[in-house]
């Protein structure tokens, strides 16, 4: 019988990872304890000691070595000790130094007790009670002494920016001429006896609706909601349209909603009803149809009043019209709407913790639908301000924790949790307000640190391009790229204002002329290895990431073309192909042209078949830079000695040169030719290079002179 017992402890204790056996960690699967081991590599017990990469398992290795435990705990112990002193030197409250003041509690006879039951009363207060909780009674930025200081900063020279404050762009050529109409037109009366019965007659058949709904939940989830958006009722659908004009009437706001989902889901549904594949068309003609339901979704909002009596619904309404505006060539637009949002959430106390609400919800569902709200507009309020470097709208995360996934699946909450981990980080990067080489370091480590983080199953890796390779299920796996591609973004924004000493291409030195000549001649590049990767800083990693960015775009495409429908990749990767230009043009070195042709040849695709509005532009100013670049090459190679590209794509250089025809010549005064007029380099600018880009920080001369205030 003892014999027995051993042995079920020792095949119990090894499922654990060896690290959290040496620690003497419980096993435990409840993401409320995240310092426990759950099983899942890397577990969240390394991931939250920093050391991800330490995790294994005894499976893997067959590593039965005995356990030092006093050793380990001897270390345990000083490292928690190290721990508490940076705290305390932090001023940044303990929690067992709480308790202890708060504990103890004076008995009749003046002796002091120490309940159970307190402490845990504590302990669940201060869970989620983070450093900015005194912040301010609004959980925002207060005082006047913070205003100073992001005064001060934001006045400073080019190299002291944040991502939220980059140095403004006028126009280029580039710009789109035509200006979009107003996305929201009134469609009929503002009467709701005479618009009711128009909007309602907008509505599809039964069965194209539930096509269109169908689309939604299966697709949308890829690249509109960071959090997989809880199954649709059609309990509740069919409920609404049982008496269809008297709900409408007394719940324009479920209307609304109703709307913003079948355009969401006609955007998404193109490829699958086109035979899975992209049809020149289709996408023009489902969309005239969904331009129609959003317009409607926000007439219908105006019925129910959504600024003045904002609700659930209409919220919900709000945020599925941003992704589709997005996906349509809006962003600025989305935006803009995205800003009413933000105070529409605040007024119905999205930002605060559903349980000091008055009367708070009375189930965990509905608590849960307002968590995930919140945390989903956390989420692309970063996304916001990091693509146009603005700052952020939403000034403080507010006490409301992030949701727990209604899921037993632990890579699922260990996704969730990573989403959770990334908004955050994501979040104080855009609001440091000043990014010196440290800092940047910094957040480049926590980066890498936090795609280290994200588990093993779910980690991007290049051989997911090879068709015989089995990528995750749908549709976490193509999630966990489009993450992948974000960490890489912000490691790209972040070292391209990285100044090294010695660097030429300073933020007061990046507006000049280049050389009409290249002075350096590259040895040929190789992709550095997993190891090699983690040193890399500066213009290394910025090129190392735009060819990482470029790789997962080119995965969507192979894998999973449905998901192109999303514009915020292709704005990634239209980002990372024009820096890589820009080292090719500034260093001669085109060994990295091979990825941004196959990346030019999948805008091409998108621009013929009229998946997107922007990739036409996408497709012009790559093209230019190919263009512009062999142009380089005749002027400039046989001179200093260039490496010249490989055949195919001194061909395919050749091809695009030849299809700018009389349009080149005819804009060959104002487009940059050979190094002349290019005002972008590869290191020291900010923010990314947007398709969507107006110039609307540049003085225009207004045709009637403003008021003077």
């Amino acid at each position: 019988g003892h014999k027995r017992k051993h042995n079920s402890q020792q095949a119990r204790q090894l499922l654990s990872c060896t690290k959290c056996r040496e620690r003497k960690v419980k096993v435990c699967t409840n993401l409320r304890f995240p310092n426990h081991c759950d099983r899942t590599k890397p577990c969240s017990a390394c991931c939250a000691r920093g050391a991800p990469k330490e995790c294994h398992f005894v499976a893997e290795g067959g590593d039965y070595a005995p356990i030092q435990q006093s050793y380990e705990l001897r270390k345990l112990r000083a490292e928690n000790l190290k721990l508490k002193e940076r705290f305390r030197a932090a001023k940044l409250p303990i929690e067992e130094d709480d308790l202890d003041r708060t504990n103890c509690h004076e008995s009749p006879n003046g002796e002091k007790t120490d309940t159970r039951a307190s402490r845990r009363r504590t302990a669940r207060q201060k869970r989620f009670q983070g450093s900015e909780w005194s912040d301010s009674i609004y959980f925002g930025s207060p005082g006047l002494a913070n205003v100073i200081t992001e005064f001060a900063s934001v006045n400073l020279t080019a190299s002291a920016q944040s991502l939220a404050h980059i140095m403004p762009r006028g126009a280029d050529m580039y710009a789109p001429r035509d200006h979009r109409p107003y996305p929201f037109a009134t469609l009929f009366s503002a009467t709701p006896d005479q618009c009711i019965p128009e909007l309602l007659s907008c509505l599809p058949p039964s069965e194209e609706l539930s096509v269109y709904l169908e689309s939604f939940q299966d697709r949308v989830p890829i690249c509109s909601f960071p959090h997989i958006p809880a199954e649709i009722t059609k309990t509740e659908v069919e409920r609404f349209l049982s008496d269809k004009r008297k709900n409408a009437k007394m719940y324009p706001d479920m209307l609304g909603l109703l709307f913003a989902a079948l355009a969401l889901g006609a955007q998404h549904s193109v490829w699958d009803r086109s035979g899975g594949k992209w049809v020149a068309g289709a996408m023009e003609a489902d969309l005239k149809k969904a331009d129609i339901w959003i317009a409607a979704s926000m007439q219908a909002l105006r019925l129910a009043s959504y600024m003045s009596k904002p609700t659930l619904l209409g919220i919900q309404a709000l945020i599925m019209i941003g992704p589709y505006l997005t996906n349509s060539g809006r962003f600025l637009d989305a935006w803009t709407l995205f800003g009413t949002t933000i105070r529409l959430a605040q007024a119905i106390g999205l930002h605060r913790h559903p349980k000091y609400l008055d009367p708070a919800p009375p189930t965990p569902t509905e608590c849960s639908i307002r968590q995930t709200l919140w945390w989903w507009m956390l989420h692309m309020d970063q996304e916001y301000s990091m693509t146009l470097g603005r700052p952020l709208g939403i000034s403080g995360i507010g006490d409301c924790p992030p949701p727990y996934e209604l899921t037993s699946n632990p890579t699922h909450l260990r996704f969730g949790e990573f989403v959770n981990h990334f908004t955050v980080l994501a979040r104080q990067i855009l609001s440091s307000d000043r990014l010196s080489n440290a800092k940047i370091d910094e957040y480049t480590d926590a980066l890498r640190k936090l795609l280290d983080t994200m588990p093993e199953q779910l980690q991007f890796d290049e051989s997911w391009l090879n068709e015989a390779h089995e990528i995750p299920e749908w549709p976490h796996g193509a999630m966990a790229a489009v993450f992948y591609c974000k960490i890489h973004n912000y490691l790209i924004i972040l070292n391209r204002q990285r100044l090294d000493k010695g660097s030429q291409n300073s933020p007061l030195t990046a507006t000049k002329t280049p050389s009409p000549s290249f002075h350096r001649i590259n040895p040929p590049v190789y992709s550095p290895s997993g190891s090699a990767k983690a040193t890399l800083r500066g213009r290394e990693l910025v090129l190392s990431s735009s060819e990482d960015l470029l790789t997962a775009f080119l995965l969507f495409y192979a894998r999973v073309p449905a998901a192109l429908v999303c514009w915020t990749m292709g704005q990634q990767a239209f980002n990372s192909c024009m820096i890589l230009l820009l080292d090719a043009m500034e260093t001669g070195d085109l060994g990295r042209m091979e990825k941004v042709e196959k990346a030019y040849a999948v805008f091409q695709e998108l621009n013929k078949n009229g998946v997107h509005k922007l990739a036409n532009l996408a497709v012009e100013r790559v093209s230019w830079g190919l263009a512009d670049l062999k142009k380089m090459i005749d002027q400039n190679g046989d001179m200093v000695g260039l490496r010249h590209p490989y055949t195919r794509e001194r061909n395919m250089l050749r091809d695009i040169n030849k299809t700018q025809g009389a349009a080149g010549n005819e804009a060959g005064a104002t487009m940059p030719c050979s190094g002349a007029g290019i005002h972008d380099t590869v290191m020291g600018n900010t923010g990314m290079l947007l398709l969507e880009d107006p110039g609307l920080q540049s003085f225009v001369p207004e045709a009637f002179a403003p008021f003077s205030w």
